[in-house]
């Protein structure tokens, strides 16, 4: 594993699994950094994060951080996505706009007068293959599934407003993932545990994120220093339909005997609000070196046997 070399001072703010799961990478492969998770604060509720959470940032970037450090990094996992799912964020709209748009554009703002750089854990769910032309959406294309889609759903029109937020700012990286997945069944948010739990299958191809992948993507990003700034798609390329990954959860001995498979027209009748269903474009992460293996690459190897601790 590469090391880093120099001092970073990093925060990762997040009491989810992605956050936990970014610090604890990053504890194992960077070196010579001061690594903190802020994960006790209250992150459902952001007027509680407006009265603590900024000026305790400030205290820790200024009295934790030597003077010879080389860069400040702050790591943003807090999101609102809704409980179980999305649809719970068309009745809990306030909070939802606070956590997604308000949060991440004052923590921008905040770190910009400290020369802070954010690594900020968005979402691709801002477009949708109406055409179904299958031709990939790249970070330049325009959201057509957020603020200006009437159909789109709140938690896609949220994210696609923090992107618009955020372009102003020069010192953060957005990285947009969509579905996540790993390893952990026992994570309400693992794309595979609610294949496994739901009877009734979306029968698409959509662009997924492993988050074994993310987490070596934003260590890469500390590590070098030298990528970009502004928006990465941060998903594993060749994605599979919903069919291909059930035959590979098969393989390693996990199937639901009632799965049926299902078209966007038979979903509707068990959702709230409409879903976004798109592949992203990967060229411009691979060619700046945060490329990811394909997704069955990384689905066999977080599955296998040999991957559990």
């Amino acid at each position: 594993k590469k090391k880093v070399n120099q001092m970073n001072k990093i925060i990762v703010l997040g009491n989810g699994y992605i956050g936990k799961q970014v610090y604890k990478h990053l504890v194992d492969t960077i070196t010579d950094s001061d690594i903190k998770l802020l994960n006790s604060y209250q992150y459902n509720s952001p007027e509680s994060l407006r009265k603590t959470l900024f000026n305790n940032l400030e205290t820790e970037f200024k009295t934790s951080s030597p003077d010879h450090v080389s860069q400040k990094w702050l790591i943003n996992c807090v999101g609102y996505t809704g409980k179980p799912n999305v649809d719970a964020c068309e009745e809990d709209k306030q909070n939802c706009w606070d956590l997604n748009v308000t949060f991440p554009t004052l923590l921008a703002n905040e770190c910009a007068k400290y020369n802070i750089k954010i690594i900020n854990i968005s979402s691709g769910c801002i477009y949708d293959d109406i055409d179904k032309s299958s031709v990939p959406f790249t970070e330049e294309d325009e959201p057509n599934f957020g603020v200006e889609n009437g159909n789109s759903s709140w938690y896609s029109k949220t994210k696609h407003a923090a992107e618009l937020c955020l372009a102003a700012y020069l010192n953060v990286y957005t990285l947009r993932i969509r579905m996540p997945v790993c390893s952990d069944f026992n994570s309400s948010k693992n794309y595979l545990t609610k294949l496994l739990k739901y009877n009734n299958l979306l029968q698409e191809v959509n662009s997924k994120t492993i988050i074994e992948d993310l987490t070596s993507v934003v260590g890469k990003i500390i590590y070098r220093q030298d990528i970009p700034t502004g928006i990465y798609n941060c998903v594993n390329p060749d994605p599979l339909d919903t069919k291909e990954v059930t035959k590979i959860l098969d393989e390693y001995g996990m199937w639901n005997p009632n799965w049926k498979f299902i078209d966007y027209e038979g979903l509707k009748e068990h959702i709230k609000t409409n879903r976004s269903n798109c592949i992203l474009s990967t060229e411009k992460s691979k060619e700046v070196g945060i490329e990811f293996p394909t997704e069955r690459e990384s689905l066999n190897r977080i599955l296998s046997p040999k991957n559990e601790e």
